[in-house]
């Protein structure tokens, strides 16, 4: 698919709450400064022979639609879907920077319990802005990009209260976000756009005892590794941040598709990749477990890995990977 560059503009909105509050937060992560994340701990213990271990797979008991990101809140889990009513239809070539139109559908985030039960939900987005990504949680807030059906779309950042399903428009951005992870190391919240091929950073700061993103690189950075496009990203901690994801495989000689899926660990200082390892689970042919949202934590001192790659009549499908 080709890409049209735009140039990357972010309109900030600002969001009222108390500087005491702000520092409290920030107070509560700054030890991870100096302690080694948990999950990269196990994961630089995994070799090529290490094994994908189901643990349980739930079905999700409501319609799914279109699944995007997930993370994990007390206990609660978070899912962002897409209802899509019109796909959006090619062009056939490229016009005004786009390759298709904007199709039509509404944009979700769903909560639900570990039975698969929906217990809340909200809409998100903005009329042709309707396609919402993978998400993250802070430790307070949940965030949650929404943008347009198409390569260099706008886009919309949320901050959600998973409590009380709360939405506040954090920024509109001008390029189509597929996913964000918040750095609680620097206090800053990466995206990654159409296709994962570049990271934008916003500065997450007090002002005027409000909440400000300020972007620290309109053009964005060039994301430099391409075995995977990222769908869904969460940090890990010491300035980390785990993405899974896949890539379609094209033989030239004809033949079967193949889609690759795995997981990479970023370090978000620099877009470096420290950790790469390949998925090869599926939930049925063709569908990757990395098809999009994916959420990683350690329980019971294992590391265990959290997805749900089909649409509408979904899975929650449990992992651990074993170390060697």
């Amino acid at each position: 698919m080709k890409q049209i560059t735009h140039y990357f503009t972010c309109l900030v909105f600002v969001c009222v709450a108390t500087v005491a509050t702000i520092s409290a937060q920030h107070a509560d992560t700054g030890k991870e400064a100096h302690d080694t994340s948990p999950v990269f701990k196990k994961l630089q213990q995994v070799s090529l022979n290490s094994q994908w271990k189901r643990i349980s797979a739930t079905p999700l008991l409501f319609t799914t639609y279109h699944t995007q990101g997930l993370t994990k809140v007390n206990g609660s889990f978070y899912i962002t879907a897409v209802k899509v009513n019109r796909w959006p239809k090619p062009y056939g070539k490229v016009i005004n920077g786009y390759d298709r139109d904007n199709g039509d559908g509404m944009g979700y985030l769903f909560r639900f319990d570990s039975t698969g039960k929906l217990t809340d939900s909200i809409q998100i987005g903005e009329g042709v802005m309707y396609h919402p990504g993978g998400i993250d949680y802070d430790g307070k807030y949940i965030w949650v990009p929404v943008c347009e059906y198409r390569p260099n779309g706008r886009s919309l950042i949320y901050r959600i209260d998973p409590a009380n399903m709360k939405k506040t428009k954090m920024a509109a951005c001008n390029d189509a976000l597929g996913a964000v992870a918040y750095n609680r190391y620097n206090h800053t919240l990466v995206g990654m756009n159409w296709g994962s091929r570049k990271f934008y950073e916003w500065k997450v700061t007090a002002l005027n005892n409000s909440i400000v993103l300020q972007p620290v690189s309109e053009q964005g950075v060039k994301n430099p590794h391409y075995y995977i496009d990222y769908q869904d990203c969460n940090y890990i901690g010491d300035g980390l941040m785990l993405c899974a994801g896949l890539r379609t495989y094209k033989n030239p000689n004809g033949g079967a598709v193949f889609k690759l899926g795995g997981i990479e660990v970023i370090d978000m200082r620099n877009y470096s990749s420290v950790f790469q390892f390949p998925v090869n689970e599926w939930a049925k042919p063709g569908t990757v477990m990395t098809n999009n949202p994916c959420f990683a934590e350690i329980v019971n001192g294992k590391l265990r890995f959290y997805f749900v790659p089909e649409d509408d009549q979904s899975t929650l499908y449990t992992y651990e990977l074993k170390e060697e």
